[in-house]
């Protein structure tokens, strides 16, 4: 028997209709922002709304087991998805005008971060932030470190791992919590393995919370 990997991808209609759909929609509205048919305020909230279809319709591939790079090379559309991408990543450095945005506390950094991730390097960034929360368990877990400033750096990298993902802002401060606490504690995390023991139950939590978030089930 031939392995999965070799098997044809078969894909519903209804998937490749919709990836159409999103990136032409992208390469109309750059296409007509360009000609100066629409304008930046227009062009701007509309490709904001095409990059959250389009992140969610990445994360509704991972719920069906799709792998995103045989799904584009199937349709023959690689390129098409970078330039895609990379219209996005340019639109990023564009300033956002307070036209633009409604409220102009803090959603302009916001939305430009989000932007300026790349949907192609979500699958590599839930890697890097999955290998994060692991490390950082099995070193509690293990309770072999000496000093806490190296289950502090975990704590670091786990966290600017999660601030490369788009809408996980509640995850940032779910871990920020529990690294709060751990610095309170330090003597306690390494002497009482039961309180140590807590800690990683509340980390696995979040990572559970981040798993879910990846369904963008809302």
């Amino acid at each position: 028997m031939a392995p999965d990997n070799d098997k044809p991808l078969t894909i519903e209609p209804e998937i490749e209709s919709e990836l159409f759909a999103l990136l032409n929609t992208i390469f109309n509205l750059y296409e007509k922002y360009q000609n100066g048919i629409i304008k930046e305020n227009f062009f701007l909230k509309t490709i904001k709304n095409s990059t959250n279809e389009l992140l969610k319709f990445n994360f509704s591939l991972n719920d069906k087991k799709i792998i995103l790079s045989k799904l584009l090379k199937k349709m023959k559309l690689t390129q098409d998805y970078y330039r895609a991408i990379d219209i996005i990543n340019e639109i990023s450095s564009l300033d956002l005008s307070n036209e633009v945005l409604e409220n102009k506390d803090r959603q302009e950094s916001q939305f430009s971060k989000k932007m300026r991730t790349s949907v192609l390097e979500l699958p590599g960034i839930t890697l890097e932030i999955t290998s994060s929360f692991i490390t950082l368990m099995d070193a509690i877990k293990l309770r072999e470190f000496k000093e806490i400033e190296l289950i502090n750096k975990l704590f670091e990298d786990l966290k600017k791992n999660v601030e490369k993902f788009p809408g996980m802002e509640e995850i940032q401060t779910n871990i920020d919590k529990i690294n709060k606490r751990v610095l309170n504690n330090s003597t306690k995390l390494h002497e009482n393995r039961r309180f140590s023991e807590r800690i990683v139950d509340d980390i696995y939590q979040v990572f559970k919370e981040f798993q879910n978030k990846l369904n963008l089930k809302t």
